[in-house]
């Protein structure tokens, strides 16, 4: 191609459930800058409004996006999540070869998952009349280490390898140290210190510090007080990847309100 543009990027959405989407409404998204999103029948198309020459280029462009879009699902939502499976660039040449005898047109192709934090198998499908909403702007830094060391003991206790207490106090503690203190987190992250200390009360047994390490403390805690820590402690880390890569995101702040009430 002489002059090639990038017109559009096609995804394929993968849910974790089979089936969660097969008859999920279109999904139009046109608030963003650089392109317009459309999901329909399990295709999302992301048509560009900026000029990218190659595949390459758009995918890093709209990478962030897809990673803020991916993995709150995955956290808050857990067997309902998804990932995009990059199926081709609709490419076009913007100064064709004059008429006459050409090469038939390639179309870029590739396989490429971004894969959401956690996969969980699921024996239930429930069918779902729309896609997971797209995020009204921002990102996420999956990499950053404080990051990586919550997700993965989070991992842990999905997989049964880690009791909820012991992980929460893990990562609520790992969280105030790296920013100097809980006032300093909770300002820096825009979380309300209440639920800070919320965690490390319901995964210290109350007040008891060692307890959270016991076989049976786990089992001690309500129902109530688990699905509370446990959405406190998704919205955490959700969060904390959001301002670690970019402090100067304007996110609403996370209160008590925003959890299940104990």
């Amino acid at each position: 191609m002489n002059d090639p543009q990038v017109v559009a990027l096609i995804y394929t959405v993968e849910p974790v459930k089979a089936g969660r989407y097969d008859n999920a409404n279109p999904l139009r998204h046109s608030d963003e800058p650089e392109f317009d999103l459309t999901v329909e029948d399990k295709i999302a198309r992301f048509e560009f409004k900026k000029l990218y020459r190659n595949a390459h280029e758009a995918r890093a462009a709209i990478e962030p996006f897809i990673q803020n879009w991916v993995f709150p699902v995955a956290m808050r939502e857990e067997s309902d999540g998804f990932t995009l499976e990059y199926k081709e660039a609709e490419i076009v040449d913007r100064n064709p070869l004059p008429p006459g005898p050409r090469p038939a047109p390639k179309q870029l192709r590739a396989t490429a998952v971004f894969m959401g934090a956690f996969s969980v198998i699921a024996e239930l499908t429930m069918v779902s009349p729309d896609y997971p909403p797209p995020p009204a702007g921002g990102s996420v830094d999956l990499d950053d280490p404080v990051v990586v060391k919550m997700k993965t003991r989070y991992e842990q206790y999905r997989l049964g390898e880690a009791k909820l207490p012991e992980v929460a106090y893990f990562c609520v503690d790992a969280l105030e140290k790296n920013y100097g203190g809980r006032s300093v987190a909770a300002q820096a992250c825009g979380i309300s210190s209440s639920i800070l200390k919320e965690i490390k009360k319901l995964s210290s047994n109350k007040g008891g510090k060692d307890s959270r390490k016991d076989e049976g403390f786990d089992a001690d805690l309500t129902r109530e007080e688990k699905r509370c820590l446990d959405r406190a402690l998704k919205e955490v880390i959700i969060r904390a990847a959001q301002v670690a890569a970019d402090g100067s995101q304007r996110q609403p702040q996370i209160t008590m309100a925003d959890l299940p009430r104990l």
